[in-house]
């Protein structure tokens, strides 16, 4: 399968439910990951988090975090023999595998439901997307920014010959809900992804500020060469776009992600500072000469610097401008074929 490289705006509902006419090589891999990021009144600086993630995939066999996967083959589109798995940071602790089972994932034109031991469900009614997680939890985002970077788009981009993956996101949604039977309020972030080809290592990161500037970065790399990698920083009203980039992570379970970019007429620095921690395991069955492998870590975070700099002007922001800045930083290691 080779996926058509481009970028353009959809529809809400369009592209994220209709599976139908995609291909279905071994090895695909299709998800829809959710993530939410909601007010902590015990602790504001560091808020609540809960990412939810519906995946299938075209395999004989896959363990994520102890759950050995054997989907019956060949997957149905309209009823994917699949799987459900979330982490949840409730302010305090940092609740692993919060949901981890075997699903069938039934898709159909505006929704998606997950049946299991904690049913979820995914839906779309006109600009609004609906999300609940079993009794606990119902979220109501809304994507309602102008520009095309928060609003619902698609990109396809391949990096090994005709492998590549396509992905629909919107980067920055407004959030309403209800958790443990109280309102909350906050943001949230949204991507469903078609990987045909293997999962490579990156660093990623999407960041929300206050005053509802919106910052991604990611870095993919196979044997340290990076096949992709940008920063985009949209300030409220206009884009700032960096190919040139580095990312440096200190050790610990919590890190910190240096990161620095610079354009032509820009440079931009800023600091990661996380606060929680997640990790998925992927195993399948080694090949023959490579470990069939991917940790998929994932933090909670905050930005504790940012600066981005106009080299001409001065012109400068800092979180002084912008207000706080709250979001998760990925970093995967290894490979998954």
């Amino acid at each position: 399968m080779s996926l058509k490289i481009n970028s353009v705006k959809v529809a809400c509902g369009e592209k994220v439910f209709d599976i139908k006419d995609e291909p279905m090589p071994d090895g695909a891999w299709w998800w829809w990951f959710w993530l939410f990021f909601f007010d902590n009144p015990k602790n504001p600086d560091r808020p609540r988090q809960l990412m939810i993630l519906w995946s299938a995939k075209n395999t004989p066999e896959i363990d994520c975090n102890g759950l050995l996967i054997k989907p019956r083959l060949p997957l149905k589109k309209e009823s994917l023999d699949g799987a459900v798995a979330a982490w949840y940071y409730n302010g305090e602790k940092m609740f692993h595998n919060f949901l981890l089972e075997r699903c069938n994932i039934e898709v159909s034109k505006n929704m998606l439901y997950a049946s299991g031991q904690t049913p979820s469900s995914f839906a779309i009614f006109e600009d609004v997307n609906e999300i609940k997680i079993g009794e606990r939890f119902r979220f109501m985002a809304t994507a309602n920014g102008k520009d095309d970077f928060v609003a619902p788009s698609y990109h396809a981009n391949n990096y090994l010959k005709d492998k590549g993956y396509a992905i629909t996101k919107i980067n920055r949604l407004d959030l309403t809900g209800i958790v443990d039977g109280a309102s909350v309020k906050g943001t949230a972030y949204f991507q469903r992804v078609l990987v045909n080809g293997p999962a490579i290592p990156w660093y990623w990161g999407a960041f929300h500020f206050d005053k509802g500037a919106v910052l991604t970065y990611t870095n993919q790399f196979i044997l340290g060469k990076a096949v992709k990698k940008n920063i985009s920083f949209y300030d409220g009203k206009d884009m700032h776009i960096f190919k040139n980039i580095k990312v440096r992570r200190t050790k610990g379970d919590l890190p910190t992600f240096k990161v620095t970019g610079s354009s032509g007429r820009e440079k931009i620095r800023f600091t990661v500072s996380a606060y929680a921690h997640s990790s998925w395991t992927f195993t399948k069955k080694a090949t023959k000469h490579i470990p069939n492998h991917l940790v998929y870590n994932e933090y909670p975070a905050v930005l504790s610097e940012f600066e981005l700099v106009n080299k001409k002007t001065k012109q400068k922001y800092t979180l002084n401008e912008l207000g706080k800045a709250v979001g998760n930083a990925e970093h995967a290691v290894g490979y998954l074929f």
